[in-house]
């Protein structure tokens, strides 16, 4: 099981997608949250969808190796 701090906002201005590199517009829902595997502790904008994947993919990278 993955757990990682994250929290849904909805943007006040522009952002860029830490995962795809896309603009996530002004009004649209994105999740703030430190890179899985990072190691820093900053804090990153990702799409909604772009940042589900980013952790199914975690989750199922963690399943493999137990």
């Amino acid at each position: 099981m993955v757990i990682l701090d994250s929290i849904t906002h909805t943007a006040r201005r522009q952002h860029q997608c830490a995962f795809c590199g896309r603009t996530v517009q002004a009004g649209e829902r994105y999740v703030r949250a430190q890179e899985p595997g990072g190691g820093r502790l900053i804090k990153r904008a990702f799409h909604q969808g772009c940042y589900r994947g980013l952790v199914d993919s975690a989750s199922k990278t963690n399943s493999a190796k137990e």
